[in-house]
């Protein structure tokens, strides 16, 4: 059973890893808030699916690849901002869904960084899911269920690839 291509973008978190302020190190790796726990764990247990990739939309650097390396910062991401980055953002998720051909790209965000994407689906020539994270916790659950239909050990997820 081949499972859709997905790129999964979510926001950068406040949170990041103790030696992100020693060295540069992969964007999926300094990230260590909620949603990233989420992610990281879906990972350990193995619903991580090989073709599902993972992009983040930071207030520092826009829109990156989750292999990207990054440095320490501390900035917070406002309306302004957001709407500044918004052809960076869009520009490198068109270009890395023109590499790979996504069956679906799937936005879990809140709505400040939602900004930072508005547009996109008059710009994208695949399945575009944008959702609101509606807090944290929410989120989370949203995301969970995300993982658990898309998890390779999981059926194809027909309800978001039609």
């Amino acid at each position: 059973m081949k499972h859709p291509k997905i790129l999964l973008i979510i926001s950068c978190g406040k949170k990041k890893a103790l030696g992100l302020q020693d060295r540069k190190m992969r964007a999926s790796e300094a990230y260590t808030g909620p949603m990233y726990q989420v992610i990281q764990k879906a990972k350990r247990e193995g619903r991580w699916s090989s073709s599902l990739h993972l992009g983040i939309v930071s207030a520092k650097y826009g829109f990156l690849r989750e292999d990207e390396f990054i440095e320490h910062y501390d900035l917070k991401m406002t309306d302004r901002l957001a709407e500044k980055l918004n052809p960076q953002v869009s520009e490198k998720i068109l270009k890395w869904h023109n590499e790979l051909s996504f069956d679906l790209i799937y936005i879990l965000m809140g709505k400040t960084y939602l900004k930072s994407v508005q547009g996109l689906d008059a710009k994208v020539d695949t399945k575009l899911v944008v959702e609101n994270m509606g807090g944290l916790g929410l989120g989370q659950r949203k995301l969970i269920t995300f993982l658990e239909r898309y998890s390779e050990k999981a059926k194809p997820l027909t309800d978001f690839v039609k």
